[in-house]
């Protein structure tokens, strides 16, 4: 992961989307660039998977991380039994550190910033009951640009130079790129799919 930081601030990025607290202190010695530090813990046993406590968001700052990135759903929160403001208000106050609320349909967008989320990602759509299955989520962004007055970042599905005009064209202050530029087989797997379509089979 250090490498792909590395590299992405050679080519031009303005910031990396780091998972886990290791993999954030390993491109913290290798990059300037601001750290968007979020932290999968699948063992949490919990409804949240996406940096799910305080304890998840303090280990993602001490090694390093400029944001830290949570999950901001209202349904995983609330049946987990957690307050999102608290978790925004308590990680603010200890750290200082700015919050971006990933989420999934505007409503939980609304309530993020509420709660006290800096900036808010299109980061988990599809994933909640009524969410778009077809990405990127354009619709989503625009929604959250008209609605919200925080820096809207545009994730999840964006993999062309189209998408990412078209999620500017519809308010995004940024674009998140994932497989798209750090995952081979998908890379890989676009243009063998390319390949096969315009090549002639005999």
């Amino acid at each position: 992961m250090a490498a792909l930081a590395a590299a992405a601030e050679r080519g031009g990025a303005a910031a990396v989307r780091v998972d886990g607290p290791e993999a954030v202190k390993a491109c913290r010695r290798v990059t300037s660039l601001p750290i968007i530090g979020i932290y999968t813990d699948p063992t949490a046993h919990r409804s949240v998977a996406i940096t799910p406590t305080l304890q998840h968001a303090l280990a993602l700052v001490e090694a390093g991380a400029d944001i830290v990135a949570l999950d901001a759903s209202y349904h995983a929160r609330s049946h987990d039994g957690q307050d999102l403001a608290t978790l925004i208000g308590d990680l603010k106050q200890q750290t200082g550190v700015p919050v971006m609320a990933d989420v999934a349909v505007l409503s939980d967008g609304l309530l993020a910033v509420t709660a006290g989320a800096d900036m808010v990602g299109s980061s988990t759509t599809g994933y909640a009951d009524g969410a778009t299955s077809t990405f990127p989520d354009l619709r989503l962004v625009e929604q959250l640009t008209e609605s919200l007055q925080v820096p809207i970042i545009a994730e999840r599905g964006y993999a062309t130079e189209d998408h990412v005009k078209s999620a500017f064209q519809a308010g995004a202050y940024a674009v998140v790129i994932g497989s798209a530029i750090t995952d081979p087989v998908f890379i890989t797997a676009r243009f063998s799919e390319l390949f096969r379509n315009v090549i002639p089979r005999t």
